[in-house]
């Protein structure tokens, strides 16, 4: 009996697995990503199966393979084709990110300088113009 109810269970899992991918936005950014994240129910499934049919040594093969196996795919895509945020891959992305460090960069030297309250934004603001006002005329 407790056998049948964790294969049903396991069943159950691989179908919400199943409509989570078929419904998931084709043109959501990182959608690669979010199905395989969505297929970490499926591991789940699997090794509820294998526990309930009786192979607790699959079960525990299972358990380290599959993340090891989701992340493989992952990191294969990233190298290959995820040309929206490998920085290689997309030229753009390296300039956004130095021009939002130097951002930061700013950000912190004007807190620094002026000691200023973080629950303060209008004063924040008011500096980090100043502050690139004075960068922009040297």
């Amino acid at each position: 009996m407790i056998q049948s109810i964790l294969l049903v269970i396991s069943a159950l899992l691989i179908l919400i697995a199943v409509v989570g991918v078929l419904r998931i936005d084709r043109n959501l950014d990182n959608v690669v990503y979010a199905r395989i994240h969505i297929l970490g129910i499926v591991d789940v499934a699997g090794i509820i199966a294998f526990l309930a049919l009786g192979q607790p040594l699959f079960a525990l093969i299972y358990l380290f393979l599959a993340p090891l196996l989701a992340h493989a795919l992952a990191n294969a895509y990233f190298h290959s084709e995820d040309t929206l945020n490998n920085p290689v891959l997309n030229p753009n992305l390296e300039e956004t990110s130095e021009r939002e460090e130097d951002e930061i960069d700013l950000i912190d030297e004007v807190l620094l300088e002026d000691n200023l309250d973080l629950s303060d934004d209008s004063s924040i603001d008011e500096n980090l113009d100043e502050k690139s006002e004075d960068d922009g005329n040297d």
